[in-house]
């Protein structure tokens, strides 16, 4: 059941369809409740207290402890909030999640609240895990042994209610997978649907304190999401359709943010076509690119959104030997015109590079501060991601992965 009312703007001039995020959205999908306003962030106290949270322990960053946003979380949540876990950093260590689940045992917590970005609704939904089913995070990790071997990891115990207060692209909140970094600098990767967000809380007033630059890096993670989802194995009508429309608000509202960081429309659209993007990798899941991103994190410490920003076009490139067809469909909502599906799939990719652009976000490795000795770990590592065995065509060797990295260089 969801419910929608007409985006309007203050004066009462109703908007295209395209444009609705700046209005109100309610939205229950299954076990997960979205809210999209302006405002909306002062309404936690009594959304949590619907999912019969009364101590929750609030998990981000401790840059973000020191925002407007988060001050004005503490304010609605009131006493419910009973402690802060402000630990959080990017790429969540094993370490870092461990002592968080220690904190919120001690106290008793009865409801997770990541306010923040990936990292923090990652962080919450690891705490959520050892929480539920004990033992060593280590132990419920999903493995993949390449080229072709994934063995998930059931994860059965019943799961603390989660919730989140967004403030990135990134849709990690959207989904109910996870990585977090090992000992080693690996990424240990999850999936569990009982770790699914049950309320997730989109403010895109309060998102204007977000600088334009973090936003506009992780949407070129969001737009991945729904570009991988296109040609995943596991890609059907329904991450298709989503994926889609994802793309084409991507296209509509970065730019604009980018030129006005203050325009809280596209900021709305962003997150809009953000949260859509999760939801097609809840359904079809992420390819090479991600495998390559996550490595990229966790051994060569970009950020995510970084390593997505330089990534995407190559990995659209990589693929085009085996998902022409893919890449063609995907092209009109990036807004090519309309050609042979060779033309058009080779224009989806000329598209994304002109979204880095207009995004302003990084397209080369060699300008991200990546040390270049690295390459070769972080192309063998990939080769353990599970990206691989959802991707269209078949990576063998790390050697393929290199010239990818190379190219990207």
């Amino acid at each position: 059941m969801s419910t929608m009312t007409d985006s309007t703007s203050d004066t009462g001039a109703q908007r295209a369809p395209d444009m609705l995020p700046a209005g109100w959205l309610d939205y229950r999908n299954t076990g997960t409740r979205v809210l999209l306003r302006p405002g909306v962030v002062d309404t936690l106290g009594t959304e949590m207290a619907t999912l019969g949270c009364e101590r929750v322990m609030v998990v981000c960053g401790g840059n973000t402890r020191k925002s407007r946003l988060f001050e004005r979380v503490m304010a609605a949540l009131g006493p419910r909030a009973i402690t802060v876990y402000d630990q959080v950093v990017e790429h969540s260590s094993v370490d870092m999640v461990t002592r968080g689940a220690e904190l919120a045992r001690e106290l008793r917590v009865d409801g997770l609240l990541a306010v923040g970005g990936g990292s923090a609704s990652d962080t919450a939904k690891a705490i959520a895990i050892l929480l539920g089913e004990g033992g060593r995070l280590e132990e419920h990790a999903s493995r993949f042994i390449p080229p072709d071997q994934f063995f998930p990891k059931p994860l059965p115990a019943p799961k603390l209610p989660l919730a989140a207060v967004v403030t990135t692209a990134s849709a990690a909140e959207v989904t109910p997978g996870l990585g977090v970094r090992d000992a080693q600098g690996r990424k240990l990767l999850f999936w569990d649907n009982t770790l699914a967000m049950r309320l997730i809380v989109l403010d895109p007033e309060a998102n204007v304190e977000v600088p334009v630059r973090v936003m506009a890096t992780t949407a070129m993670n969001g737009l991945a999401h729904s570009v991988e989802g296109l040609y995943s194995r596991l890609r059907n009508p329904i991450s298709d359709a989503l994926a889609l429309h994802s793309i084409r608000l991507f296209r509509q509202s970065l730019p604009r943010m980018a030129q006005d960081p203050a325009d809280v429309d596209a900021r709305a659209g962003v997150l809009t076509a953000a949260h859509l993007s999760g939801m097609v990798i809840s359904n079809a899941r992420v390819g090479i690119h991600h495998a390559v991103c996550h490595c990229l994190g966790a051994r060569g410490g970009l950020s995510h959104g970084v390593a997505n920003s330089v990534m995407l076009p190559h990995a659209m490139a990589y693929n085009l030997p085996v998902c022409e067809r893919e890449l063609a469909t995907m092209a009109p909502a990036l807004g090519v015109t309309p050609g042979t599906e060779p033309e058009m799939a080779l224009a989806a990719i000329a598209q994304v590079r002109e979204l880095q652009r207009l995004a302003q976000v990084p397209t080369r490795l060699r300008d991200t501060g990546l040390d270049r000795s690295l390459l070769a770990a972080i192309a063998q590592d990939t080769m353990s991601d599970r990206g691989l065995y959802f991707n269209p065509r078949r990576t063998d060797s790390a050697d393929a992965v290199m010239a990818l990295l190379e190219a990207a260089w």
